[in-house]
């Protein structure tokens, strides 16, 4: 397991505070990228994220602003000028983005960021968080939206599978699981449909449960939301996104 994701540009860093923190701690590194970034933190377990920012390129700028504003769980470590933290001024407002001015003395940067770990980020509890795996219920007869959201959820979660809402049913008998993301429009037995014959039963009723779904019908979704799911999401959600709405729902 990691300690740290390390974010910089190929050529544009501050060597010695890179050797100091891959001498000291488990880092990974990686190019500035909101989707590795996500992929790293979860499936590496990493809690925390320093990224080398000054004079940062606009491409590199943009993925900075997307790992800000959706990786709202883990906390970001900033090495660059007021110039450069100028750039963000909307963003570092944030309880979980620290800023350390930089250049400066080796010795000087470490003080700074052991008092940045000590105050705000503790790596081993936040690791241990991070590990922990919820059980996730995937009940959809959609194979291509099945195969892309098993690809996004395996390697962070527990997944099953479910092509029904009769399959639903039959698999709760055995497991329960955290969360069951559950498509709005299935055949014969359609998405609340199975949400009500799940609230009926006791033994199932309090398991939280998201609508998937395609639909922007108004209507449609108000009768959804009267069965008290957790919420809904559409099925057009980027991976970051759908991801991160994951993670809060389940308290990550």
């Amino acid at each position: 397991m990691k300690d740290i994701l390390i974010i910089r540009e190929e050529n544009n860093y501050n060597k010695a505070i890179l050797d100091f923190l891959k001498n000291k701690y488990v880092t990974s590194i990686i190019d500035f990228s909101a989707k590795d970034t996500e992929f790293a933190l979860v499936s590496e377990g990493i809690p925390l994220i320093v990224a080398f920012v000054s004079d940062i390129l606009p491409a590199s700028l943009v993925e900075l602003r997307r790992i800000i504003m959706y990786l709202k769980n883990n906390h970001i470590c900033l090495l660059g000028t007021l110039f450069d933290f100028e750039k963000l001024e909307e963003l570092i407002e944030k309880d979980n983005v620290h800023c350390i001015e930089i250049p400066l003395p080796i010795d000087s940067f470490q003080r700074q960021f052991e008092r940045m770990l000590a105050h705000n980020v503790d790596l081993n509890s936040l690791a241990k968080t991070a590990s922990r795996k919820h059980s996730i219920l995937l009940v959809d007869d959609d194979p291509v939206c099945l195969r892309n959201m098993m690809s996004w959820l395996q390697n962070f979660y527990q997944v099953a599978v479910a092509k029904s809402g009769t399959a639903c049913i039959s698999f709760l008998a055995k497991t329960i699981p955290d969360l069951i993301l559950l498509d709005y429009e299935m055949p014969v037995c359609n998405g609340v449909q199975t949400l009500e014959m799940i609230r009926n039963e006791p033994e199932y009723a309090d398991i939280p449960v998201v609508f998937l779904t395609g639909v922007s019908d108004t209507e449609k979704v108000k009768d959804a939301i009267k069965l008290k799911p957790q919420g809904y999401i559409l099925k057009n959600t980027d991976r970051i996104e759908f991801m991160n709405k994951i993670k809060a729902i389940l308290g990550e």
